[in-house]
């Protein structure tokens, strides 16, 4: 392509030339890859991806349930934040961004309708009973670990969605007294860096000793947690039971039941 093309009205140097026949080559080069490569994500494959799959993220997989047009408008918002928050250092538009985001994609989902589950009434006050805390966001002792001394890192579990929901779940047993620093969390279907770092987002132990220091409830000895992301069915019909009846025996009045 140039002055001699018959198809191009050409103006330029010849500077200006060589400069756009190689931009025209590039350009080319891209849509022979395009046309070619089968390996191309589609937009809606990258979205998908961040559920469980090849980019799973649980900050983000929230990206699935929109549509291509949104997720693109989304993400390049994000790319336009991240540029100003590297010549400021405010990531508050960020923030407010993938949240607002996230809050609005979830608007619709049903809430969930539960007609047949039992109901059992407090009969005593809060500051008498004795209540323990069981948890579903995957928290364990860290001299403790459910899946054994070489249990899988986070990013580990992260890949094992489908083995985790086969299996059955097992309980972590924890003491009131022990420290946020003797606990951690691996969980497949979140992203626990953040329950690593604080644990009581997801097991507010620490909390719970406060209230109990002011009179407010009493404590278990012993409070538990669990990987939410099991067998449904074998939590209901192998195991529940059988966690129930430990948790009578060891005199609990009442359950605070966290989810993730």
């Amino acid at each position: 392509m140039g002055p001699d093309d018959p198809a191009v009205t050409w103006s330029g140097t010849a500077g200006d030339e060589a400069s756009a026949q190689a931009g025209t080559e590039v350009g080319n080069d891209m849509s022979d890859a395009d046309a070619t490569d089968d390996d191309a994500m589609s937009m809606r494959a990258f979205r998908e991806s961040f559920y469980y799959g090849e980019h799973a993220d649980m900050q983000y997989k929230f990206l699935a349930k929109m549509s291509d047009t949104d997720a693109a408008d989304l993400l390049a918002g994000i790319l336009h934040d991240v540029g100003g928050a590297l010549d400021t250092r405010d990531l508050t538009s960020l923030h407010d961004r993938i949240q607002q985001a996230q809050a609005a994609t979830y608007a619709d989902d049903p809430t969930p309708q539960v007609d047949d589950a039992p109901f059992t009434p407090m009969t005593r006050q809060l500051g008498d009973t004795r209540l323990m805390l069981l948890s579903a966001g995957g928290v364990f002792r860290r001299d403790d670990d459910p899946m054994g001394p070489d249990g899988p890192s986070q990013t580990e579990a992260l890949g094992m969605i489908k083995e985790f929901l086969r299996g059955s779940p097992t309980l972590s047993a924890i003491p009131t007294e022990t420290p946020n620093a003797e606990l951690t969390a691996r969980h497949p279907g979140y992203d626990a860096t953040t329950a690593q770092r604080d644990p009581g987002t997801v097991f507010p132990l620490a909390v719970l000793r406060d209230i109990a220091n002011e009179g407010r409830v009493q404590l278990a000895q012993t409070h538990y947690a669990f990987t939410g992301a099991t067998s449904q069915s074998r939590l209901k019909k192998e195991v529940a039971d059988a966690w129930a009846r430990r948790f009578v025996a060891e005199e609990v009045d009442g359950c605070l039941l966290v989810a993730t």
